[in-house]
C-alpha cells in the first residue's frame, strides 16, 4: 500500500513540476565577470546611460512556463555573462509538431545583454 502511494505521488510531482514549465536561454556573444545586479529595460529609449550591447539571447519556455519565469532564466543567464542589464527586444511564439499530441507551443522572449561604459 505504501509503495502504490509512494509511487501515485511521485507521477503526481513529476506532471505538476511539467505543468509549471521549463524555460531556457540560448545566448551569443562576450562574457565578462558574473554580476549580481541586473537592471531591465522594455525600450531602449529608457537606458539613460552609456552602453554597449556584448551579447543576444533568446528565452524559450515550454510546457506552460510564464514569460515571467522566461524574464527570470535571462536574468541569471545576464548576471553569468557579466551584463548590467538586459534589454528586451521582442515577444514571439514559435509552433511545432509534437508527435503525441499534435502541436505545440512555445513562448519566445529576445533580448539584448547590455554592459554600461
Amino acid at each position: 500500500m505504501f509503495k502504490s502511494n509512494f509511487i501515485l505521488s511521485s507521477v503526481c510531482i513529476l506532471a505538476t513540476l511539467l505543468a509549471i514549465g521549463c524555460a531556457s536561454v540560448d545566448y551569443v556573444g562576450k562574457s565578462f565577470d558574473p554580476t549580481t545586479s541586473v537592471d531591465m529595460y522594455f525600450s531602449e529609449k529608457d537606458i539613460e546611460k552609456d552602453y554597449t550591447v556584448i551579447g543576444h539571447a533568446l528565452g524559450m519556455g515550454e510546457f506552460g512556463a510564464s514569460t515571467d519565469k522566461i524574464q527570470e532564466k535571462l536574468i541569471e543567464e545576464a548576471k553569468r555573462k557579466g551584463a548590467d542589464a538586459v534589454l528586451i527586444t521582442g515577444l514571439g511564439h514559435e509552433r511545432f509538431t509534437n508527435d503525441e499530441s499534435g502541436s505545440d507551443a512555445e513562448k519566445q522572449i529576445n533580448a539584448s545583454f547590455i554592459k554600461y561604459k
